[in-house]
């Protein structure tokens, strides 16, 4: 991102050029193919170090803690990224980000030491944040505001198709040797290659402030609650609802379907969903995904008997939900340019983050004292505050 194209601070403004053309066109090709990357190399990390963990002798508890380490890394790094994004610069920071993710997965397949890994694992959250928050500020400086929607649901896609195929490599490599740990480091440098393309491009002008992640708040709430939302609900849909599914007695294969399922909608709708934003306009699609969401989560009960209502109900579900951080980044990238950009990113991000710690947590203590159904309450909860708040802010310009 570029100082000389940096948009002024006004509400949808845009730059001159499109998506497709020129050298913003490059930068969002170099963006979308690097968060490619990373994406595969977050789906093969989290099952990979689980699995080996769980072999080393170590507790469900000292597991998912090792799991925390990522998200405990994000919200410390994220606030000093605005600073560091000054001072370095998009490409370098995001080389940085990428040689410290590959270095430590490398380590990390050398050094089989449960104590060491969870230093290890909360380097590789500090490289991937820096990657994540600079790449949602450089593609929403990069993207028109007429197809910030559009590219934004691209960019949620593709990580999310990463994402799901990252366990894919691992069942056909293995977890045994060093395998899939230099495979994850290759597609991180991967990442990095398409960025090399872009080292003439300068950083858009950030300004930090002290006081400036609450005043993004105030600027927008609803933004804010969106990013919450999203990382409760998904965080609580990958942990838990195949857990949901054997606690009504169904087969480990069919739980698992589930998450498969809402997967699926999760990549499928977002490009949809984004598009239609785009035209029909981001607050009320943030509002109609709150309500659909809602809607799948009260329905799904009903419905478990029925395997095509069943399977339909999910694949809503699951783009509905996710398309929460879709039109919340859009939406960010709508109201925040120039020099707060890069920090309404970071508070973007802290507040995903938030939510991602949150989400297991709340749901599985309404699973343990309400039973199953606790986990449709607190998903059908999450979406109708997201639901009520963007129709009560719908027409604010402090959305």
């Amino acid at each position: 991102m570029t100082a000389q194209h940096s948009r002024t601070a006004h509400q949808g403004g845009s730059p001159p050029h499109s998506p497709v053309s020129g050298h913003r066109g490059g930068e969002l090709a170099a963006i979308l193919g690097s968060i490619t990357a990373v994406g595969v190399t977050l789906g093969i990390t989290a099952p990979l170090f689980s699995v080996l963990l769980d072999r080393m002798g170590l507790s469900a508890l000292m597991v998912g803690l090792n799991g925390s380490v990522g998200v405990i890394a994000t919200l410390l790094a994220t606030p000093l990224i605005p600073r560091l994004l000054r001072r370095w610069g998009a490409v370098p920071l995001m080389l940085a980000g990428i040689l410290l993710t590959a270095m430590a997965l490398l380590a990390a397949g050398f050094l089989r030491s449960p104590s060491l890994w969870f230093g290890l694992r909360f380097l590789i959250g500090v490289g991937l944040s820096l990657h994540w928050v600079v790449s949602e500020t450089w593609l929403n400086d990069a993207t028109p505001d007429r197809h910030r929607g559009l590219v934004a649901g691209l960019y949620s896609a593709l990580m999310g198709i990463g994402f799901a195929v990252g366990p894919l490599i691992v069942r056909g490599v293995g977890v045994d040797g060093l395998a899939a740990f230099v495979i994850g480091a290759a597609l991180v440098i991967a990442a990095g290659l398409p960025l090399l393309f872009m080292r003439k491009v300068q950083t858009v002008a950030t300004h930090p402030h002290d006081g400036e992640f609450m005043a993004v708040l105030r600027q927008a709430p609803v933004i804010m609650l969106a990013s919450v939302a999203s990382g409760f609900v998904e965080s609580a849909m990958t942990s838990l609802l195949p857990v949901y599914g054997l606690r009504l007695h169904m087969s480990e294969a069919r739980s698992v379907e589930l998450l498969a399922v809402a997967t699926l909608g999760a990549v499928l709708v977002q490009l949809p969903i984004g598009w239609i934003g785009d035209r029909l306009g981001r607050r009320e699609a943030l509002l109609g995904c709150a309500v659909v969401g809602a809607g799948t989560a009260a329905l799904l009960p009903a419905w478990l008997s029925t395997p095509v209502l069943l399977w339909t109900d999910l694949f809503l579900w699951g783009g509905a939900v996710m398309s929460f951080y879709t039109l919340a980044l859009a939406l960010l990238g709508e109201t925040f340019q120039g020099s707060r950009l890069a920090s309404a990113t970071s508070a973007l991000v802290v507040t995903y983050a938030l939510g991602s710690i949150a989400g297991p947590t709340v749901s599985g203590v309404a699973m343990d004292r309400l039973g199953p159904q606790g986990f449709v309450i607190t998903m059908l909860a999450t979406a109708a505050l997201l639901a009520a708040a963007s129709a009560l802010r719908l027409r604010s310009r402090r959305f």
